[in-house]
């Protein structure tokens, strides 16, 4: 249930995973890599000695937690924060470390990566990755566009309306620096990562309305100025700013957005989503995967 409630997303996680540092520990984290390492952990903690192992790890992650450097954020009407500050400082003593604290870091990665992961499921999941740019860069807005773009324009009508799945469609993910395509309880494999290349042909070779392009611009603006509360706007500053994400960025950005071209989504369309540079996931069944073989992916049973 836990992959079949989520596939697609499960399925972008795998097909970006070599794209970023950030992708690859997402993967681990909370996609189907870190489904399989669960399960093989729930095997293994069946001797003891595996168990006890494991209990010492937890505890020595336990102590980098409480040696690293902390941070409060604290949200609370003026009155109340006196009091709410006091009691802070009762309860939060900070550990002196032993050693010298050391952050997390881990290795550049931009990989390619061509992964089939069989499971118990009825339906398919299909994602294709390519590699892109961060916010800051001047592509981020087109590409941002281009995923609303091809999604209302194309995906949409082809991958549900006419193969019949649930959903499906594109978007950039600027925290990874990866453009995404996705289908959702997908009746079709081979032939929807084909779709995904079709909807870069549809957008290179033909004339678009003006229409188009304004409801993608439009989409992403919403997104931006998605209303939130005083308590979650702060939020979302305070997580923002640990990432050196300033408002002013995110206003710069927003400009870039209102005046992306038809011409600007074909430039970084034929720049970035090459199908040579395209890394895929997909998820099927046991009886797909028998009737259309491997599809020249490296094939991972969860």
């Amino acid at each position: 249930q836990s992959v079949t409630g989520n596939g697609h997303g499960l399925a972008m996680l795998a097909a970006s995973s070599a794209m970023s540092p950030t992708a690859s520990i997402n993967h681990r984290l909370r996609g189907l890599a870190g489904i399989h390492a669960l399960k093989e952990l729930d095997d293994s903690l069946n001797d003891p000695q595996a168990l006890q192992s494991f209990a010492d790890r937890l505890s020595q992650i336990h102590q980098k937690i409480v040696q690293a450097p902390g941070q409060f954020l604290l949200i609370g009407e003026d009155e109340q924060k006196g009091a709410i500050t006091r009691g802070l400082s009762d309860t939060w003593q900070t550990q002196a470390a032993e050693h010298a604290f050391s952050p997390f870091s881990v290795a550049p990665i931009r990989e390619s990566v061509k992964q089939m992961w069989v499971t118990s499921t009825q339906v398919n999941f299909c994602a294709k990755s390519y590699p892109t740019v961060p916010i800051e860069h001047d592509d981020a807005a087109a590409l941002a566009v281009l995923g609303g773009f091809l999604r209302n324009g194309y995906l949409h009508r082809v991958i549900r309306e006419q193969g019949g799945a649930y959903g499906g469609g594109a978007g950039h993910d600027p925290d990874i620096a990866a453009f995404r395509f996705f289908s959702y309880r997908d009746p079709r494999l081979e032939e929807t990562l084909e779709d995904f290349d079709r909807s870069v042909e549809w957008l290179l070779e033909h004339n678009h309305e003006s229409r188009q392009l304004e409801e993608a611009i439009l989409g992403v603006i919403s997104s931006i100025d998605k209303p939130v509360s005083p308590a979650g706007d702060a939020k979302k500053t305070f997580h923002h700013s640990l990432y050196g994400r300033t408002p002013e960025q995110r206003q710069r950005y927003r400009g870039r957005v209102l005046k992306v071209t038809m011409d600007d989504l074909k430039r970084v369309g034929k720049k970035y989503l090459d199908p040579n540079a395209a890394s895929i996931a997909v998820i099927t069944n046991a009886v797909t995967h028998g009737e259309t073989g491997d599809l020249g992916l490296d094939v991972h049973k969860l």
